[in-house]
């Protein structure tokens, strides 16, 4: 015959005191604590052994007791012994027990196994330029990660993590752009624009840049989804001259833009973000110049942009530092 349960121990007054409301389903804590309390054989060295006090530990156990329906424990003075469904219960939780109180060491050694891939997206200007350093870095002191690199204009970059299909993107904005609430956009730097044609074009000898002087050439610029792009237009926009804007060339590869602007197949509208070389002159070709244009495009704003509230493991910290690094002044 099972022991009647001893009401003068239970600890609670009644069916909607906070202990029972607390306890309303099995937690895990309380399976733990019969496990314990069948090892130890007593409420103190329970209590000790889980870092509770001893009545904690009792409700844990008259919490069990009442989501189950049967007795699991008898105490009489400082004798604590398990009824029989108490030892039932106990033979079936301690491996599961076992089991969770090894699982931190099982996951940090498949952890430590497990081939771990970062994923980041950018612009082709920028992995050729300001990214380069990093990547290498990167590469040298974390050779078990898979780096993926995705080639992207920002405007698709920007489409790819939000997509959640890259861990990091760095990307230019434009003026106007939407806002990202839900991601972190860390100011990396800011390019100047520039104009960029032959030395001998009308345009490099005129005192002051104007809409109107730039607007009648040939255009050559980055893709319709690049952030400079789209700045570009906007400005044209509301000068009311996007409807003039003679585009005649795009090109993702700015060594492409800058060998065709060479053979003066039009001016171009852009950065200096991915410092490629200038094009080795061919006969009858003319020295490109660069001129400062800012003062009507402004700058383009680069960002290094994430997810916010998601947890950042190591190895994605660890390349977010290094771009950090490779865009402070200092470096």
């Amino acid at each position: 015959m099972k022991a009647k349960p001893n009401p003068a121990r239970r600890i609670g007054t009644g069916s909607d005191s906070p202990v029972r409301r607390y306890f309303k389903e099995v937690r895990f804590r309380q399976i733990r604590a019969l496990v314990e309390l069948s090892r130890h054989g007593s409420f103190a060295a329970t209590a000790a052994a889980m870092g509770l006090a001893v009545p904690s530990v009792w409700q844990q156990i008259r919490s069990l007791e009442d989501e189950y329906g049967v007795q699991f424990v008898v105490a009489e003075g400082a004798k604590v012994s398990l009824t029989e469904d108490g030892r039932a219960l106990v033979d079936l939780a301690a491996p599961l027990v076992e089991s969770f109180d090894g699982l931190r060491a099982m996951f940090e050694e498949r952890r430590s196994t497990a081939a771990r891939t970062l994923t980041v997206v950018a612009p082709p200007t920028m992995i050729a330029g300001a990214l380069r350093r990093p990547i290498i870095a990167y590469r040298q002191h974390h050779p078990t990660v898979k780096l993926v690199l995705l080639d992207r204009s920002s405007y698709l970059a920007r489409q790819v993590i939000e997509q959640d299909g890259a861990d990091l993107a760095v990307m230019g904005m434009a003026e106007g752009d939407e806002p990202m609430p839900q991601f972190q956009c860390l100011p990396l730097t800011r390019f100047a624009f520039h104009l960029i044609c032959p030395a001998n074009h009308a345009l490099l000898q005129t005192r002051q840049l104007t809409l109107t002087g730039i607007v009648n050439e040939p255009l050559v610029l980055a893709p319709e989804e690049s952030s400079s792009h789209r700045q570009i237009r906007r400005v044209f926009a509301r000068a009311g001259m996007a409807e003039r804007m003679n585009v005649t060339m795009t090109a993702t590869n700015r060594a492409l833009l800058l060998n065709y602007v060479a053979i003066g197949f039009g001016i171009a509208l852009g950065t200096t973000a991915a410092g490629v070389r200038l094009p080795k002159r061919a006969a009858g070709e003319t020295e490109i110049v660069f001129r400062d244009a800012s003062d009507l495009f402004g700058h383009e704003e680069v960002f290094l942009v994430q997810r916010k509230g998601r947890f950042e493991p190591d190895h994605v910290r660890a390349f977010r530092e290094l771009v950090i690094k490779a865009f402070r002044p200092e470096s």
